[in-house]
C-alpha cells in the first residue's frame, strides 16, 4: 500500500513523463487516429459544442487549488492577454483528444516543459497552503485534479445535454481518461481504479482544504468575467456558479444558486438543447473533431471548419 500524500507530492520529471508516453504509445492502436478515435467515447463526449458549457466550471474548479491560482497569476499573461491562454489550453487539450500520435507527443512534452518552468512562492495563505511555501506545476497532486475537472466536468455537461451514459460506456470512458492523466506523466499508482474511486477522490478533495479560494483567485476571476462580450459571460457566469459546488461558488463570488438563477440556468440548457439538435455538424461539432475525422479519411478540410479554428484557436488548422 502506497503513502497516497507522499506519492502526491512529488513532482512528474521528464524521464516519468516518458516512461508514460511510452506506456500510451503502446496503447495506440492507430497513430492516425491518435489516443482515441471515431469509436471512443472520448470522441462521442468531447466533440459536441455544447460541452464549452462546462468550460468556467473546470477552469474555477483549478483556481480552486491555490497552487494553479497562483501559478496562473505569476507566470501566464491571464490579466493581458486571456483570449491567448484561453486559446493556448485549448489547443493543447484538443490537440492531445483528437490529433493524431504525432500531434499528442508533442502537445504532452509542450505542456510538460511549459509547466516544468512554473515554480514559486505563495503568495498569501489559503486553506491549508501557506503563504511563502514553495509550489510547483509539475507535481502528480496538482497535475491529477486538474485532469480530475477536465474529465469530471466533460462527463457532467454531456449528461446535461445528452442523457446519463451506461456504466460499459462510463467504464469506457473511464479507461479512456487514464490514457490521458498519462499525458501529464501520472503514474498508474496515483490514478484511482474505478470511476466510482475517481469520485470519492474528486468529491474528497472538493470537500477538503485543499481548496480553497483567495484574493488571487477572486481577482483572476473577476477579471475573466469582466471581458467582452459582457452579457454572454454574465449568463455564463451563472451556469458555472450552479455547476460549482456550493461552497467555491461563495468563495469565487458568484451569483447565488437561488430558484431565479437556477431558472436561467434551465432555460439555457434546454434552449441551447434544442438548437443542437437541429444545428449542422459544422455547428454541432467542435472544428478539431471534424477536421480529425476528415484526416483518418483524408479529406479535405473545408473553409467552414478552418474559419472555426481560426476564430477559436487562432488558427485554420489544428489536427490535420
Amino acid at each position: 500500500m502506497y503513502d497516497k500524500n507522499a506519492l502526491h507530492s512529488k513532482a512528474i520529471t521528464k524521464e516519468d513523463l516518458q516512461a508514460r508516453l511510452e506506456e500510451m504509445s503502446q496503447r495506440v492502436l492507430n497513430p492516425r487516429e491518435g489516443l482515441y478515435g471515431p469509436r471512443s467515447m472520448a470522441w462521442k463526449i468531447n466533440r459536441h459544442t455544447d460541452i464549452m458549457f462546462g468550460a468556467g466550471c473546470a477552469n474555477l474548479l483549478q483556481l480552486a487549488h491555490p497552487w494553479v491560482s497562483q501559478a496562473i497569476d505569476q507566470h501566464s499573461k491571464t490579466q493581458t492577454d486571456p483570449l491567448g491562454r484561453l486559446r493556448r489550453t485549448f489547443i493543447n487539450v484538443h490537440s492531445m483528444v483528437f490529433g493524431s500520435l504525432d500531434q499528442v507527443l508533442d502537445s504532452a512534452v509542450k505542456v510538460h516543459n511549459i509547466h516544468a518552468a512554473i515554480t514559486g512562492k505563495v503568495s498569501e495563505s489559503a486553506g491549508r497552503t501557506q503563504k511563502g511555501s514553495d509550489y510547483l506545476a509539475n507535481q502528480i497532486g496538482a497535475m491529477l485534479w486538474v485532469h480530475a475537472t477536465l474529465w469530471v466536468t466533460g462527463l457532467r455537461v454531456y449528461q446535461l445535454f445528452h442523457g446519463a451514459l451506461s456504466r460499459a460506456e462510463r467504464d469506457q470512458y473511464y479507461a479512456e481518461s487514464k490514457l490521458f492523466a498519462y499525458l501529464f506523466g501520472i503514474p498508474d499508482a496515483a490514478i484511482p481504479d474505478t470511476w466510482e474511486d475517481f469520485i470519492a477522490y474528486y468529491d474528497s478533495v472538493v470537500d477538503s482544504d485543499q481548496l480553497a479560494v483567495g484574493d488571487v483567485g477572486r481577482q483572476l476571476v473577476a477579471f475573466i468575467f469582466s471581458m467582452r462580450p459582457q452579457f454572454l459571460l454574465n449568463r455564463h457566469k451563472i451556469h458555472t456558479s450552479i455547476l460549482l459546488p456550493e461552497r467555491l461558488s461563495a468563495e469565487f463570488g458568484l451569483p447565488a444558486r437561488s430558484a431565479k438563477n437556477q431558472a436561467k440556468f434551465d432555460f439555457d440548457v434546454k434552449l441551447i438543447g434544442r438548437i443542437m439538435r437541429h444545428a449542422p455538424d459544422s455547428v454541432k461539432y467542435l472544428p478539431p473533431y471534424i477536421e480529425a475525422t476528415r484526416r483518418i479519411h483524408g479529406d479535405r478540410i473545408g473553409p467552414v471548419t478552418r474559419m472555426t479554428n481560426r476564430i477559436i484557436y487562432g488558427q485554420p488548422l489544428l489536427v490535420s
